[in-house]
């Protein structure tokens, strides 16, 4: 008998599908190269604008802004108050939590704009971010997430967290449709930072006309007014946190 002509039909066109599938999937871009190509692509004020960005983001998710906070509630608060009455003590109060609620709104406001408006400029860094997260499962719109969610992301990282998450989650770009979602963001950002401040006015308040802790609340402002204070406080915490990470021993060399 002849030999079948279909014998190693099937390896032949397994072969064949394999190489066409292969074909179908390019490899995919590296997270450098993605990065590369958008920056590469950003010249002039578009790179400008992308430089500004990653500096805002540096000043308002690090120290910046809440080095410059404390100042100015207590240079507000000192104006006011004369250490004695009730109600310049109260004025203090409403002063101080006036000046560093108005201080959050604008930075936080700047910070939503920046941010959105930033990631317009890394288009490709950004759609891979997305696809990620949303392929696991960590981000929801900002629609579905709870006002205690909203409340607690806006409070512990700012409003441009929350605007970041509902980037993310939803894949789309642009600051038109998420201005009444940035407002909301800045209102619950403000509101926490509103709700610390006045709790704490209204102790060293309190505290200024108790002769007994009279002393400790003059010293409190005094030194909550220099930004120098807060600059040496946070640095104190990384340089412990550092040194701390450093003479933690080993957990190979304790087993």
């Amino acid at each position: 008998m002849g030999a079948d002509p279909r014998k190693g039909e099937p390896e032949i066109l397994a072969a064949g599908e394999l190489q066409e599938s292969g074909d179908a999937a390019p490899p995919q871009e590296t997270l450098w190269q993605t990065a590369k190509g958008d920056f590469s692509q950003a010249a002039g004020l578009r790179l400008v604008g992308v430089i500004g960005m990653l500096a805002w983001m540096a000043f308002q998710w690090g120290w910046g802004n809440d080095i410059l906070l404390p100042p100015i509630i207590a240079r507000a608060f000192e104006a006011v108050d004369d250490g004695e009455s009730w109600a310049t003590g109260i004025g203090a109060v409403l002063a101080g939590t006036g000046a560093g609620s108005l201080f959050w709104g604008i930075t936080q406001t700047l910070d939503g704009l920046i941010v959105i408006g930033g990631l317009s400029l890394i288009p490709g860094i950004t759609d891979r971010i997305s696809s990620f997260l949303r392929r696991n499962g960590w981000v929801k719109p900002f629609d579905e997430l709870s006002v205690g969610t909203r409340f607690l992301i806006a409070y512990a990282s700012g409003a441009s967290a929350l605007c970041l998450v509902d980037v993310f989650a939803t894949g789309q770009r642009g600051l038109r449709s998420r201005r009444k979602m940035l407002a909301q963001a800045v209102g619950l950002a403000v509101a926490g930072v509103a709700v610390v401040v006045m709790v704490i006015t209204a102790a060293v308040a309190t505290g200024a006309r108790v002769p007994a802790t009279a002393d400790a609340a003059d010293f409190v402002v005094r030194y909550a007014r220099n930004p120098l204070t807060w600059l040496a406080i946070y640095g104190s915490i990384v340089l412990i946190s550092a040194l701390a990470g450093r003479l933690q021993p080993d957990e190979d060399e304790t087993n």
